[in-house]
């Protein structure tokens, strides 16, 4: 094993293989899983990486790949790694481990060192409130402070907004400079000397004979600030602007050379109060904040962050720092290297030098991964400069390339090659692939562009795949933001009814149906205004005005009673509900609940993981999927609009600059500044389609608009390489609900008897029922035959699945309906000799449809749809109908029949739907 190791791993190529191997390699050698400090960016990818590991442990021997990458590592043989396989198992599970996220690690150190900054050790983690914090950083200032304030927001015409998100920035990047203290009263004599010059141009011009009338307009000013709309200052000289050539003389120059210098005069100034300004600004903000969160015992991440820095640069020295913390690390491996900040560095480099001074007999090592091809966070504070920075630094640290793309078939991998190898002045390493053939389609896609139904093109080729046999389950749709996931969703949505799609922004918990019921029930205990009542009534399915009958005291019960008795009487208790009663454990009270909730970030729980994909190309970065649409940027991107630029030599600050209009014709240095951003933020694109382009295992396709494409800039061109991959799995995309319906009430004269709805019309009407006929769907799904003891199976299956929903009863009843169908003898005549499918999805006039079961026997097709209502209604005919002429269609036959399965309480009916 190399003990300093660097591994730049592309997309695909294994970089959560080579890290697991890399650890079991260190508890082979002797190290406590508690002194191997692993470092993960999300909580997601921390608990993955424990997961991995212990999986890995536990089936050591059963994948060659792992056994023989962990026998090269630790010179160890098969026989000797498996001896120790009990061993490890035994050391991982009762360890306390140190796979942590960066974030948590950093806060980890701050609770150990909280009483050197006079924090309390049981402080929060949470974002600010911004409109209390802004409204009591106002309150706090000084008259001279608040003045300053107004005068500096006028002056920079901004608003309070503007300004705050400007000290936030500070604090995240943690950057101070040394700022001259500018006299705002030189700044109006400034311009005062410029304009003496410029009027001077002006009296030249408007006196020339031969000067155009478009000379004579580019002279057109009173004041600076109309100066300052002209151009022509810009140009070198006098001569080198078009409408002044001509006439141009000494006299003019020498006008013209005095203007430039003073207006490089103003722009110094100009630059240096803004910066002085702010920061003057900034500091009393910062002072204020750390007062405030003090007050509060909460912290953001980025404050930990920064308190951490501090102390470790001020308060105390690594020495104490490792005597402080649970455990000495000998080892640190970290992931997405890239994605680290300097602040974050900052933090760590005292442990990494530790580990690099080989100070101590013991066995140390250092071991990074990363792709700055995939650093796509530098908003956030991510720098892909640290990779090389830090290999370069120390030189005991070898660098080595993973090339072997494991997650794409060869036809992707070689198109990503072919747009990324011809780039200059971007690190791009050759990639292989060991999976033969793979589909990549680029679409010129007018659509894109228009207004209404850009997206009919991606749901006519989502229709196609599904036809040729890719299940909806393997696609993910990328775009380049929210926006444009919400609009596909509603639009897809709407064209297929039927489908499974599922969104980062759906799979958040408050935005689940039972979840939110609970919710709006709580704000309406709270708030007394109907508007949640309804909102309840509309999410459960019951008619406007429904009495919900719930009796709970909100002041009486805690919340997690609260919840329990909401979801009890209303029936809606499911595994989301019950992670909400484990996260309504950080609200101390029902008024921090109901104006706090909306902000719950916690994610859905989906155990069936089914669905097609919409998601930001920003999300799907460490995924991977079967099939790819990537969709061009439908709108432009959004121009850069903070007033700060930040320059960076290497991973040193080297200085931070105030935006001003055009002083980049004034500063050269803050020109070349601008240069470095402006091709930095090119990198950020090019890095921001790699991540999009390999996401794709099987087929890749893109969608590109005829104009202003962002895929440019690879000169991508429409083309078709090899054949579309179909799926090889069948899964169930869609779920058949029977959506409640409401009619409203008729409100006519007293001769219209209102008809009370029997029981099993009430009973239909409840979400009780929805889960009745999911569960009954469910077993007559996993029927392998249709006899009773399959059934039995089937019953057990849907007991594990439904049990929250449905008592024992239920279960036997929906037992017996379906007893009564196998026992059927015509129905048994019917799939006698058969090939059957359960829940055959087609795609019909553009529309998606399910067919409960399909047979197919002597050339003969009969589709049979299953029915749990008591009602034999014409509407089912007509739906069985149009399944019918479907499969006609599709299968270029006659030989079609349609079948209506009624299986009700106490008999079954089965009718050929041409009776």
């Amino acid at each position: 094993m190399k003990q300093y190791l660097a591994l730049k791993a592309s997309a695909g190529s294994g970089k959560t293989f080579a890290l697991t191997v890399r650890y079991i390699t260190l508890l082979l050698n002797g190290a406590n899983p508690s002194e191997i400090l692993t470092l993960t960016f999300t909580n997601k990818a921390a608990n993955e990486m424990s997961e991995r590991i212990y999986k890995t442990l536990q089936t050591l021997g059963d994948d060659e790949a792992y056994l023989n990458a962990i026998a090269v590592q630790s010179n160890l043989s098969k026989e000797e790694i498996l001896g120790k396989k009990h061993l490890l198992v035994k050391k991982f599970v009762n360890a306390t481990l140190s796979i942590f996220t960066i974030d948590k690690f950093v806060n980890k150190i701050l609770r150990e060192f909280c009483g050197y900054i006079g924090i309390s050790d049981d402080f929060d983690i949470k974002q600010d409130d911004i409109e209390t914090l802004s409204y009591k950083f106002l309150q706090s200032l000084e008259l001279n402070s608040f003045d300053k304030l107004i005068e500096f927001s006028w002056y920079e015409n901004k608003k309070f907004n503007s300004l705050f998100d400007l000290f936030k920035l500070l604090l995240e990047k943690n950057e101070d400079i040394e700022v001259v203290s500018i006299d705002a009263k030189l700044i109006p004599l400034q311009k005062k000397q410029a304009m003496v010059h410029a009027m001077k141009i002006k009296e030249f011009v408007l006196n020339c004979d031969i000067a155009s009338n478009a000379a004579k307009k580019a002279v057109d000013y009173e004041t600076f600030d109309e100066l300052l709309t002209k151009n022509w200052f810009l140009k070198e000289s006098a001569k080198d602007y078009n409408y002044f050539k001509k006439f141009t003389t000494d006299v003019l120059e020498a006008h013209f050379s005095a203007l430039k210098q003073e207006l490089i005069n103003y722009y110094k100034l100009r630059s240096a109060y803004s910066l002085s300004k702010l920061f003057e600004l900034f500091h009393e903000f910062k002072e204020f904040k750390f007062s405030f969160n003090k007050a509060k015992n909460y912290l953001e991440f980025n404050d930990i962050s920064n308190i951490v820095y501090e102390l470790l640069s001020t308060k105390i020295d690594k020495e104490f720092l490792y005597f402080r913390l649970d455990s000495k690390f000998s080892h640190i491996l970290i992931d997405e290297f890239q994605d680290t900040s300097l602040l974050q560095y900052k933090i760590l480099k005292p442990l990494i030098d530790e580990i690099l001074s080989g100070s101590n007999e013991k066995l140390k090592s250092f071991f990074y991964v990363g792709d700055t091809k995939q650093s796509i966070y530098r908003f956030r504070g991510g720098k892909r400069e640290l990779f090389d920075y830090v290999a370069k630094t120390n030189p005991l640290i070898e660098v080595e390339v993973l090339n072997t793309n494991f997650r794409s078939c060869e036809n992707i991998v070689n198109y990503v090659n072919s747009l990324f190898k011809p780039l200059s002045n971007y690190e791009y390493y050759d990639q292989l692939s060991i999976n033969k053939d793979g589909y990549v389609e680029v679409f010129e896609d007018e659509a894109l562009d228009e207004d209404e139904e850009k997206f009919k093109n991606i749901a006519s080729k989502i229709a196609s795949l599904m036809q040729k046999g890719v299940n909806s389950n393997d696609i993910a749709i990328l775009t380049y933001t929210n926006s444009d996931v919400l609009a596909l969703y509603s639009y897809l949505s709407e064209k297929f009814p039927s489908l499974k799609i599922s969104t980062e922004m759906t799979s958040k918990l408050i935005n689940q149906e039972n979840v939110k019921a609970v919710i709006n029930m709580i704000k309406y205990f709270y708030f007394k205004e109907d508007i949640y009542k309804e909102n309840v009534n509309a999410l459960i399915g019951k008619a406007p005005l429904n009495d919900l009958n719930i009796k709970v005291d909100l002041y009486k019960n805690n919340l997690q009673e609260v919840i329990k008795t909401i979801a009890t009487t209303l029936k809606i208790m499911d595994d989301n509900v019950i992670k909400l009663l484990e996260e309504v454990a950080a609200y101390e009270t029902v008024v921090d609940f109901v104006y706090e909730i909306d902000k719950l970030e916690a994610s859905i729980l989906n155990s069936e993981q089914t669905g097609l994909q919409i998601l930001t190309i920003f999300k799907s970065k460490g995924l991977e999927f079967q099939t790819v649409f990537l969709l061009d940027r439908i709108k432009k991107k959004n121009a850069d609009r903070s007033s700060l630029l930040f320059e960076y030599e290497d991973v040193f600050l080297k200085n931070i600059y105030y935006k001003i209009k055009n002083l980049e014709y004034y500063n050269n240095s803050y020109k070349k500044a601008l240069e470095k951003e402006k091709a930095l933020s090119f990198d950020d694109e090019l890095n921001i389609l790699y991540v999009a382009l390999t996401r794709a295992k099987q087929n890749l396709i893109i969608f590109k608009k005829q104009k202003s494409s962002v895929f440019d800039i690879l000169s991508i061109k429409p083309l078709t390489i090899g054949d579309v991959f179909l799926s090889t799995k069948k899964s169930k995309n869609y779920e058949k609900v029977k959506k409640v319906e409401y009619t409203p009430l008729v409100l006519g004269t007293q001769d219209n008897i209102i008809k009370k709805e029997d029981e099993e019309a009430d009973y239909s009407n409840s979400l009780y029922n929805r889960y009745f006929g999911l569960a009954t769907h469910y077993c007559l799904e996993m029927l392998g035959d249709f006899t009773k003891q399959s059934l039995k199976k089937a019953i057990s299956l849907a007991l594990f699945k439904y049990s929250n929903y449905l008592s024992k009863e239920e279960f036997i009843k929906i037992e017996n309906r379906i007893s009564l169908m196998i026992e059927n003898e015509k129905f048994q005549n019917l799939i006698k000799d058969a090939n059957f499918t359960s829940e055959q999805s087609i795609i019909y006039n553009g529309e998606i449809k399910i067919i409960d079961l399909l047979l197919q026997k002597d050339n003969r097709y009969y589709i049979l749809d299953y029915k749990t209502t008591k009602e034999e209604l014409l509407e089912h005919k007509t739906q069985v109908n149009t399944y019918v002429e479907a499969i006609k269609d599709i299968v270029k036959s006659d030989e079609v029949e349609g079948y209506l399965l009624y299986l009700k309480p106490n008999e079954f009916v089965i009718k050929n739907i041409k009776e």
